[in-house]
């Protein structure tokens, strides 16, 4: 059975729990009018029955808070397992992408077949891994601490390189606007 349909199990439940408990409660119309009950006992069962009544109310519309937080509820949890189940299945097949991309770079021969089946199927592997929601990361531009893994420093005599990318080690990827892996990027650092 599905979560929804749980909440609507419940939401049923009680409100035939409900309605059962105030069907106890009620007078019947036979007792109410009869010549006996002069107009103060009239009153007074009018005044019992509008208070029973915005007790009803009042715990219908509780009830019906419960259900749609509960509804909430399950999809923000259901929200949360896909994102979670994405994130470990890209962490899975993120070695095995790379890999592939590792066999097309020792390919000497750029326009064997071998070469450009490997191609495709690394580019159709990684449009996958794009639908799951994975997005690279740029290594080219300037050094950020809080994207970027930086392995060396190295010199170099251009001052407009001075804290820029120089080289990409690894690749970095991010998954919903969060980093899974940080790039590995060597930074270049002016000397004087």
């Amino acid at each position: 059975m599905r979560k929804s349909e749980k909440a609507k199990g419940i939401q049923n439940a009680a409100e035939s729990d409900c309605i059962e408990k105030k069907e106890q409660k009620l007078p019947v119309a036979e007792d109410v009018i009869s010549p006996e009950n002069d107009q103060e006992n009239l009153l007074d069962i009018i005044e019992k029955m509008k208070k029973e009544i915005k007790s009803l109310t009042e715990e219908a519309a509780r009830a019906r808070a419960d259900y749609y937080n509960l509804r909430t509820r399950v999809e923000r949890d259901r929200e949360k397992n896909c994102k979670l189940a994405a994130e470990r299945s890209i962490e899975e097949l993120l070695p095995v992408f790379e890999n592939l991309e590792r066999v097309c770079c020792a390919i000497e021969d750029q326009e064997s077949n071998l070469y450009k089946g490997m191609a495709m199927i690394t580019k159709q592997f990684y449009k996958a891994l794009e639908n799951l929601g994975l997005e690279k990361i740029e290594t080219e531009g300037e050094f950020d601490p809080s994207v970027h893994e930086a392995v060396s420093m190295e010199p170099i005599e251009d001052r407009s390189k001075d804290n820029c990318i120089i080289g990409t080690l690894r690749n970095g990827y991010r998954l919903a606007g969060r980093i899974i892996r940080p790039p590995q990027v060597r930074v270049g650092k002016h000397t004087d």
